[in-house]
Parts: C-alpha cells; sequence; structure tokens
C-alpha cells in the first residue's frame, strides 16, 4: 500500500506549510472549535501547494456540504487567511 505518489517530491508538494501561531490567534481559533464553527484548509485536487478554507456553522450532521472560500491560497498565505477567517467570526459573533 501506499500514498500513489511515487517520488518524495511529489509527497512534499502536498504537505502543510509550518506556521507559528500568535496568542490572538490561538484565541480566535479555540473561540471559532468552542462554538462549532468549523474552519479548515481543504486541499485542491491534483494541485499540490493549492488550499481553499473550508467552513461549517453548527453540531455536525452527516453528509453535509462544506462551504468553500471562492479564492485559492498558496503555501506562503493559507494560514494568514485561516487565520482572518477565524477572526472574522470571533469578531462577528462577539461584538
Amino acid at each position: 500500500m501506499g500514498s500513489g505518489l511515487r517520488s518524495r517530491g511529489k509527497k512534499d508538494a502536498y504537505k502543510m506549510p509550518l506556521y507559528t501561531t500568535s496568542i490572538e490567534e490561538e484565541k480566535w481559533h479555540k473561540y471559532c472549535m468552542d462554538n462549532n464553527i468549523r474552519i479548515s484548509p481543504i486541499g485542491i485536487f491534483k494541485e499540490p501547494g493549492q488550499w481553499k478554507i473550508g467552513i461549517n456553522i453548527g453540531k455536525y450532521k452527516r453528509g453535509e456540504k462544506i462551504n468553500l472560500s471562492p479564492s485559492i491560497y498558496n503555501k506562503h498565505t493559507i494560514w494568514e487567511e485561516f487565520y482572518k477567517t477565524c477572526k472574522y467570526y470571533y469578531d462577528k459573533h462577539t461584538r
């Protein structure tokens, strides 16, 4: 069994980049998790290094459809946009 990728270089292209969060970003993300606002990076099929942001609000329901952001992000911008989205929902629900 394997991942279907023949070389290590291809496999590395699909990995998420490293990112160090700030205390504020952790607070925004924790708020979203505690309030059933599920935000996550979603890889784009057959496009290594490209992601969209998926958002679901409310309790998990089997077979639910993910709401995807219209923008495509690369390895340099995915985590910044992820935390901006968390901040948006934090601000929206706490103010």
